[in-house]
């Protein structure tokens, strides 16, 4: 059996999680370096003295190497892709026989790059790997990494390497079988983050499915379900109700969590399963939880069942409140109407109600920005989330982008570089204009002031020097009012979590900072 330690930084991630139980399964050593690091952790992007509360790439390569790893594995991320090459070169530098293997977004949509890079990566898995990282650990452990290059396909299904000798080329061996039946998959583990970080444990994070059924352009999903489909294989998959409960029970039981946070991209997308759910959850669990979905597949009764079961929290993708946006650059389907209905359900039931909305989509108007303030004026969500359009690896939206000029077929290389980090929150990163800038505040004014003062807060601020000035404290404005927010609203707990994870991330990095490992 070997000794195998997996990567994660950041927050708490799945695939990391069901591949520690997953090796646990099958005899390994599993062990995890969970990395609190702001430059690893998205919602800390564009936080101030980044870099004094992160680790070094040799300081990571250190306390990775401390632990004597034979394998160690990275699910690789585009937008941290360049902090996983740094750490590889850092572990290599010192371990040159130490073994790297790589799954994830990245290398299942840019295997031949990722094999490319400094050549520091051994072996890359395409897909979901828990059928595939133990048929390559036993040929590891029988053959050696020099005797796994060239062996066939059916003995390493989905991995892929560089052939042997100077210029090798790539050894590719299809996609890695896919499980179809999530039930059968052991629970993940989640006590090796919780020792790095004690509180990721008041939240549980579960997911109740795999993938997402839409293709929405300008997301990884619609990429994914394309290689899926080319693979024979179904993206989008839901664990049946009496699973989830199984881990929610077991999780009580261990961790005792105060909340639970539904990490699905699509939560309860078949009606059948969330009325069995709301039943068995609420007289099971009955913790507090968060979860977010899409408003197509959900009305006002399947509200009532979220209510009922216990959502306190829910969020809901809509991007813009323009319809033919919406039709012709994102490929989503809802109405206003709709999305109106949904939101006035949830907050008359209590509901804290999150609306995702994106800016600087290819084709926008000053009328599309202000049809967006209407629409949040009118229906009144507790919360907006506004993001900046990110660009991830073949996503449908890039063409768009390059057609209308928002991007440069230059700018192609740079996103699969992981090099084009110009969204989510980011607005010092982001490289827009003032209008842009300006949007968090007039956003926040439009869901918080009365109609009458959203909408003269909302011209005041469309000055020019008003603008110019509040466009530079954008940043700030974003965290603080959003901190400021969820302590003022109890049902706002997953902002509150990560203010305190990240406090303890904080300690955690200047301890090993002035002590050492």
């Amino acid at each position: 059996m070997m000794r195998v330690l997996l990567y994660d930084g950041g927050y708490e991630t799945f695939a990391v999680q069901y591949l520690l139980a997953n090796l646990r399964q099958h005899g390994h050593e599993a062990l995890l370096f969970f990395d609190n690091s702001f430059v690893v952790d998205y919602l800390a992007q564009d936080f101030p003295f980044q870099e004094l509360f992160s680790l070094s790439c040799a300081q990571v390569a250190e306390d990775i190497l401390a632990q004597r790893p034979q394998v160690v594995g990275f699910s690789m991320f585009t937008m941290f892709y360049q902090r996983y090459l740094g750490i590889i070169r850092a572990l290599k530098a010192r371990q040159p026989e130490l073994m790297i293997i790589a799954g994830g977004f990245q290398p299942t949509l840019l295997g031949e790059r990722v094999l490319a890079s400094a050549n520091q990566v051994d072996f890359i898995l395409l897909g979901e790997s828990e059928l595939s990282l133990p048929p390559l650990l036993q040929a590891l452990e029988t053959h050696g990494r020099d005797g796994c290059l060239t062996l066939a396909a059916a003995a390493l299904p989905g991995v892929w390497n560089r052939a042997p000798g100077e210029g090798g080329g790539l050894v590719q061996r299809g996609f890695s079988p896919i499980p179809q039946e999530l039930d059968e998959i052991p629970f993940p583990v989640k006590e090796l983050h919780y020792g790095y970080n004690p509180r990721l444990a008041q939240i549980y994070t579960v997911i109740a499915s795999r993938g997402c059924p839409y293709v929405c352009t300008y997301c990884n999903s619609a990429t994914m379900n394309k290689v899926y489909r080319g693979a024979r294989a179904r993206y989008y998959r839901v664990r049946s109700v009496d699973n989830v409960i199984a881990e929610l029970r077991q999780a009580k039981e261990r961790f005792r969590p105060r909340q639970v946070m539904f990490f699905d991209d699509v939560f309860a997308g078949q009606r059948d399963w969330l009325v069995e759910f709301a039943v068995k959850y609420r007289q099971e669990i009955d913790l507090p939880y968060y979860c977010q979905t899409s408003p197509l597949i959900h009305d006002a009764d399947s509200v009532r069942l979220l209510a009922e079961s216990g959502c306190v929290q829910l969020e809901f993708g809509f991007q813009s409140a323009n319809a033919q946006v919406r039709k012709e650059v994102l490929a989503r389907t809802e109405t206003n109407d709709g999305m109106a209905l949904l939101l006035r359900e949830a907050n008359g039931r209590g509901i804290f109600t999150e609306l995702d909305l994106i800016a600087n989509l290819p084709g926008e108007t000053e009328a599309h920005l202000e049809e967006s303030l209407e629409f949040i004026i009118a229906t009144r969500p507790k919360w907006v989330n506004l993001s900046y359009l990110q660009f991830h690896p073949h996503t449908p939206i890039t063409a768009t982008a390059i057609q209308t000029g928002l991007l440069g077929s230059e700018d192609v290389e740079r996103i699969q570089e992981g090099r084009h980090t110009t969204s989510m929150r980011l607005v010092a990163k982001s490289n827009l204009g003032r209008r842009h800038r300006v949007l968090p505040f007039q956003y926040f004014a439009a869901f918080v002031f009365p109609a009458g003062l959203a909408r003269r807060t909302i011209r005041w601020l469309d000055r020019p020097l008003v603008g110019a000035i509040a466009a530079r404290f954008a940043s700030f404005f974003l965290y603080f009012s959003r901190i400021l927010h969820s302590y003022l609203d109890r049902r706002d707990f997953l902002v509150r979590h990560h203010v305190v994870r990240s406090m303890t991330a904080m300690r955690w990095i200047v301890t090993r900072k002035v002590f050492g490992p």
